[in-house]
Order: structure tokens, then C-alpha cells, then sequence
């Protein structure tokens, strides 16, 4: 791929709440909808691999198969790194990477995989068209992320709202589209698959615990930079709004009734 391809931001950044909440993933529970078609020996190439604690996971369930992890973000491969050496996991590696410009000669992969990716791209079809390329004859792309006008919100408050449109605002600002997950099938037909398999899952918190980690990672959003500073930068909210915000989720947390069901959108699709 041309070298001048876009290089999209996280909205929401590398900070602490966002990194704590990403490595409580794992390849079951964000990958279930690929993990019947892997099997041992195959080579895998995870893009926005973050953190990595899902890239880890199926290196497991390819291995020996050659696993590569890619994100934007150096500080999250630097930790990807460290936590697949404490692990002592072998065919794995990690490098920052670029989604629209993929380091690999085409046909090197048996399956490439993008969780809570595309949501964050201006132009998604040009990044799953570039994941086809790097794939064998025969391989398959499993891509998967949020579809957040699905989701359940209980009690309901206007300041949800409030914080959901805002970050709605943001990410579309930065050029990427809430509304991607529901053309999943879609775009990996376009890409070029010859048969895709679309299915959705819902991600509940309905726990006091799970209601306080939902909680906490929204707070993330509205406390740490980036999306906090852009926000302020932007004009669309003030330090005072954006504290409202977190102390309304905060308290949301707490209530014995609170429940969040996060909608996600998935699709597998096959190369010939």
C-alpha cells in the first residue's frame, strides 16, 4: 500500500482506565465468534491488537502458528510485549503498525482478525480491502466492534445521553462512525470475501461489579486525555460539565438497579 494512506487516531487514547479495561479481554471473550474456524498451525495477524491480552489468546489456539500483533499506539505494543514475555508465549510478536499500509507481502497470513477497530477508521473499506490482501487463498477475516445505538442503559438519565452524544460527536470528528458494526457483512463482501457469516453478541454489566468497571471506563473517557482535552479544546463541554459527567456515572455505578448491555456487531469472511 502507498506509503501516504491516512494513520487514524484512538479516539480515547492509551491512558490507565482505557488500558485496565482493555486487558481484561480475552480471545473468548471478544473472539468467540472466529475461534471455531482457527486450529493449530495456522499463521494470524491481529490489527489494533492494543494491550494484546486477545492476541495472546489466539496464539494459543494456533500455536505453532506464527501470531503478529500491529497497533497504532507504541505504548500499547511496549506493553503487548512485555505481558506475551511474562507469559513465556513464543510465536507471537508485536509491532506498531499502520492498518491502510500493512508491512507484510500479500498472501502471509491464514487469518487476520480487527476487534474494536473499525469504529475508529474514516475509511474502513480501504483497511479490510489491505487485510485481504496479506491473506492466503483460503483464509478468512473475523472483524468484530460496538454498535453503541443498540445498547441497553438502565435507569435512564438526559446526562447518559448528554455523554453519549458527546463522544458520538468526538469520534465522528475524528473521522471514524458509531454506525459502522451494522455494515460488517457488507464491507468484507466488498473487500473482496466470497462468503461471510454476520452475528451479533451483547456484552452485559449486571453485576455491582460489572456495573463499576462499565462505570470507570466511562468516567476514563471523560477524565484522561485524549478525549477529555479534545473535548475542552472543541469548546463542546467545559471542566465542569465534563466532572458532572463523571460523577453522574460514577454514582451510576453504585445503583443496585444500574445495567449496561453493549451491543457488538461481528462478521467472518472467507478469501478464495
Amino acid at each position: 500500500m502507498a506509503s501516504n494512506q491516512p494513520r487514524e487516531h484512538y479516539t480515547l487514547g492509551y491512558g490507565a482506565t482505557a488500558t485496565g479495561y482493555h486487558s481484561r479481554r480475552t480471545a473468548t471473550s471478544e473472539a468467540a465468534f472466529m475461534l471455531p474456524y482457527l486450529h493449530s498451525g495456522m499463521s494470524l495477524l491481529d490489527c489494533g491488537c492494543g494491550p494484546g491480552t486477545v492476541t495472546l489468546g489466539l496464539a494459543e489456539v494456533v500455536t505453532p502458528g506464527e501470531v503478529v500483533g500491529i497497533d497504532s499506539g507504541p505504548s500499547a505494543v511496549e506493553r503487548a510485549r512485555a505481558v506475551a514475555a511474562e507469559r513465556g508465549i513464543a510465536n507471537i510478536r508485536f509491532e506498531v503498525g499502520n492498518i491502510y499500509a500493512l508491512p507484510f507481502p500479500d498472501h502471509s497470513f491464514d487469518a487476520a482478525f480487527a476487534h474494536a477497530v473499525l469504529t475508529h477508521l474514516s475509511d474502513p473499506g480501504s483497511a479490510l480491502r489491505e487485510m485481504y490482501r496479506v491473506l492466503k487463498p483460503g483464509g478468512l477475516i473475523g472483524i468484530r466492534t460496538t454498535y453503541p445505538a443498540g445498547d441497553v442503559h438502565t435507569p435512564a438519565d438526559p446526562m447518559a445521553d448528554k455523554s453519549k452524544a458527546l463522544l458520538n460527536r468526538l469520534y465522528r470528528h475524528n473521522g471514524g462512525d458509531w454506525d459502522v458494526g451494522r455494515r460488517m457483512r457488507g464491507l468484507l463482501l466488498e473487500a473482496g470475501c466470497s462468503r461471510v457469516r454476520g452475528s451479533a453478541t451483547y456484552q452485559s454489566y449486571g453485576t455491582p461489579e460489572e456495573t463499576r468497571i462499565w462505570a470507570e471506563r466511562v468516567v476514563g473517557a471523560f477524565t484522561e486525555p485524549p478525549a477529555s482535552e479534545k473535548l475542552l479544546q472543541l469548546g463542546w463541554a467545559t471542566q465542569s460539565e465534563l466532572e458532572e459527567i463523571a460523577a453522574y456515572w460514577r454514582a451510576w455505578g453504585e445503583k443496585p438497579d444500574a445495567f449496561y448491555a453493549r451491543t457488538w456487531c461481528e462478521a467472518v469472511g472467507w478469501k478464495e
